[in-house]
């Protein structure tokens, strides 16, 4: 069974947590200015909010470097992300949503689901490991397995990923935000060149040079296993 914890959090406040747990790389913070773009919250309130958040000791600070989740703050990230992918799981194979739809939805019903509920509903889908992208679901109390994270330009011709980072600014930043080449975009490679890469993403083709495409870091999507 899950652990309860005895307070219970806003869902603001589960956002942010779930977000940092989603966003972080090699346990590296993660800066807030990717955190206020994830959010589309401005930075001045990012900023604010992990303050708060460290003076409830759920995240750790750390001015010009970035937020970082404490064990506790992992633990109820942990929470909110397994039921999450439960219920995109659940929505995905058992009522045959999109996974777009599955996503929006499952959104809405991890902050409403009690522990209980979660606990019968891994039990009915057998104790799924992943969600429909092939993304790990956290376990009672486990961790989440290591994120292998892959430059997009390593991606060979059919592969799928999706972004998890990209580290670039200014004009190269503000192109692969207008093509939605941003954290949590699914995208497939649909060619590669010496010099460059197409990519399938949001329902159109992307051209991007292998210089750009080196400073994306995404993760491998896999089949779902049971």
């Amino acid at each position: 069974m899950t652990e309860t914890i005895s307070v219970p959090l806003s869902e603001s406040i589960q956002m942010y947590l779930v977000t940092i747990a989603r966003l972080r790389v090699d346990g590296r913070p993660v800066p807030l200015s990717q955190l206020a773009e994830t959010l589309s919250i401005s930075p001045v309130s990012v900023n604010e909010m992990c303050r708060k958040l460290q003076e409830q000791g759920l995240v750790v600070y750390r001015p010009y470097k970035g937020a970082s989740l404490t064990p506790e703050g992992e633990q109820r990230a942990y929470l909110v992300l397994r039921r999450h992918r439960l219920w995109e799981v659940f929505l995905v194979e058992k009522l045959g949503f999109e996974y777009a739809q599955a996503h929006d939805a499952a959104c809405q019903l991890e902050h409403a689901t009690p522990d209980l509920v979660t606990d019968r509903l891994d039990v009915f889908l057998e104790h799924p490991t992943v969600n429909p992208l092939g993304q790990p679901i956290p376990r009672d109390g486990g961790d989440l397995p290591a994120r292998p994270l892959r430059p997009l330009a390593a991606l060979s011709t059919g592969q799928r990923g999706h972004v998890v980072r990209c580290d670039v600014s200014g004009a190269a930043h503000a192109f692969l935000d207008e093509q939605g080449i941003r954290s949590g975009a699914s995208l497939t490679v649909v060619a590669t060149a010496e010099d460059s890469l197409l990519v399938w993403i949001d329902e159109t083709h992307v051209s991007l040079a292998r210089t750009l495409a080196e400073a994306v870091e995404v993760e491998m999507e896999t089949e779902r296993m049971s």
